[in-house]
């Protein structure tokens, strides 16, 4: 047979064998040897990847890299329960010095066992292509990223099953024969991953996760660092509480993909519930797929004096009090 586990039993017992015969324990070779065999395929039934797995991930083996530190650190990343448990194994199979430093593919879950049989032999697995989304790519865009080499993939299928906003922006490792909806999967399995430390947050706040994402991916386009997007997210939810209108360009361009600067007078007039000048409130769904440091803004909106807020042709956001003060702003930073 061709698996893994089954030519790492084998190996594993050819070591015990050695080891019982240079120790002149011939005479109980054979019940000893079924004993271990058992426990042996025993403990492969219970040594299975943990939960978390970083599947459809890429793990660096470093040249020289030692094999306590290697073990510390694919503990700590998920990709094994036990870092003696790995270590043993490594040892049985080969030892320290015959690990293979390169990239390793993680198609699937895999048990520190298989994984331990794969750095040993250099079975790097890689078949796939680097793909990276983004913060605040819609739906549109990330299909654009998949192209000729992904040839399984089904453009239409990702538009109309994908949900915008919860697609996770990331460096992706993805297989070249990834169908759509297996690409769907690994994005919004890492999406929840990601959000998981947040979940007691998002109910701390009184808000739904729905609207947690939807004033993220806003504040994704609208702010291009953290001090702006908490502040920024101040003044939206604020506009919110006293039911002012967002007023964003942001919605609009989601649904005319212009700029804010392309915007027009009679784009502002669209009978749209993502234009967010004249409905009030937030967005029926996401505009983007925002990144974490957004979605921690919406979840920790600052406080200010501000009712208005403008960015300026170099990237620099101005904020006012008042309308007029905004309007001043507007003509003061922005060039027509």
């Amino acid at each position: 047979m061709d698996n893994p586990i089954f030519r790492i039993s084998k190996s594993i017992l050819l070591r015990i064998d050695e080891w019982i015969k240079n120790k002149n324990l011939t005479n109980l070779h054979v019940g000893l040897g079924s004993i271990i065999f058992l426990l042996v395929l025993i403990f492969i039934l219970i040594v299975r990847a943990p939960s978390g797995f970083p599947q459809n991930s890429i793990i660096t083996v470093e040249e020289g890299s030692g094999l306590y530190g290697l073990a510390l650190e694919l503990k700590e990343d998920k990709v094994i329960r036990s870092a003696f448990g790995f270590k043993t194994f490594a040892i049985i199979l080969g030892g320290e010095r015959e690990m293979k430093a390169g990239e390793y593919y993680l198609s699937k879950p895999q048990g520190s066992l298989t994984l331990a049989w794969r750095i040993l032999h250099g079975m790097r697995g890689l078949d796939t292509v680097r793909i990276t989304i983004p913060e605040g790519f819609t739906k549109t865009k990330i299909s654009k990223l998949f192209d000729d080499r992904f040839s399984k993939f089904d453009h239409q299928y990702f538009l109309n099953n994908a949900r915008e906003g919860y697609l996770f922006p990331d460096t992706y490792f993805i297989e070249t024969g990834a169908t759509a909806s297996s690409t769907i999967n690994l994005l919004v399995n890492n999406f929840e991953n990601k959000l998981e430390p947040l979940v007691e947050d998002i109910k701390q706040s009184k808000k739904s996760e729905k609207e947690i994402i939807i004033m993220a991916s806003i504040l994704e386009s609208e702010a291009q660092n953290k001090v702006d997007r908490e502040i920024v997210s101040g003044i939206l939810w604020k506009r919110i509480g006293i039911k002012m209108a967002l007023q964003v360009d942001a919605s609009i361009g989601y649904i005319t993909g212009k700029t804010s600067k392309e915007l027009t007078i009679d784009d502002l007039s669209i009978d749209s519930p993502y234009n967010t000048y004249k409905y009030r409130g937030l967005p029926p769904e996401p505009i983007s797929n925002p990144g974490l440091e957004s979605i921690i803004a919406a979840l920790n909106p600052k406080t200010s004096d501000y009712f208005y807020f403008l960015t300026d042709d170099d990237g620099v956001m101005h904020y006012a009090k008042t309308f007029d003060e905004h309007k001043q702003n507007k003509a003061k930073y922005l060039r027509n």
